[in-house]
């Protein structure tokens, strides 16, 4: 790959800032909006592209090395880099086994920009797939504010119940939004 002129460098990283606002939605930004804001140049926008996967690589590496606790700052580091500056919602499950080993990490929903719709049963069933014992569910919200609405709790509530049913438990939910993030927990189910 030739190299990049300096002089251009800076002038590449004022336009980035000026159209995105930070260095965070930067890497967050398509290749397709780069692309736009950077007049096409397309070296600058896969060195971009490289570098976001390559430092997600390096933060989930260092998150999910040792058993998973939701609020571990490693984890919460890399879902924010992950996650925070997503233009729509979306709904990462971890999968844990009985060591809170992460066994997969999938994103199962994906929705607009204030909602993502999944029922309990699709986490569940893929829980059960993968013989997990375990799952956090984190989701973002793309208004940058990670207040829980009244579905993201029902929808935790309902999790959990169903999940304590069959053997997985639910450990935590976290939504993950430029301004931090909140813990929904977990409500314990109801004694039947």
């Amino acid at each position: 790959m030739a190299s990049i002129d300096a002089t251009l460098a800076v002038v590449w990283a004022d336009r980035l800032i000026a159209a995105f606002g930070n260095v965070g939605a930067v890497l967050a930004a398509n290749a397709q909006r780069l692309k736009a804001v950077l007049g096409g140049e397309e070296r600058v926008v896969a060195l971009l592209v490289a570098q976001r996967q390559t430092m997600l690589w390096v933060l989930r590496e260092r998150a999910v090395r040792r058993p998973i606790v939701a609020t571990r700052h490693d984890l919460l580091r890399y879902l924010h880099h992950r996650m925070a500056y997503d233009g729509e919602e979306s709904l990462r499950v971890l999968f844990l086994n009985g060591r809170r080993e992460l066994l997969a990490e999938e994103v199962l929903a994906h929705g607009g920009s204030d909602a993502v719709a999944i029922e309990p049963r699709r986490v569940i069933v893929r829980a059960l797939e993968l013989a997990a014992t375990g799952i956090v569910l984190i989701h973002n919200h793309p208004s940058g504010d990670p207040s829980p609405s009244f579905a993201d709790r029902r929808f935790t509530r309902r999790l959990a119940l169903a999940g304590e049913c069959l053997g997985i438990q639910l450990h935590d939910h976290l939504i993950v939004a430029r301004d931090g993030y909140e813990r929904i927990g977990t409500v314990a189910p109801p004694v039947i």
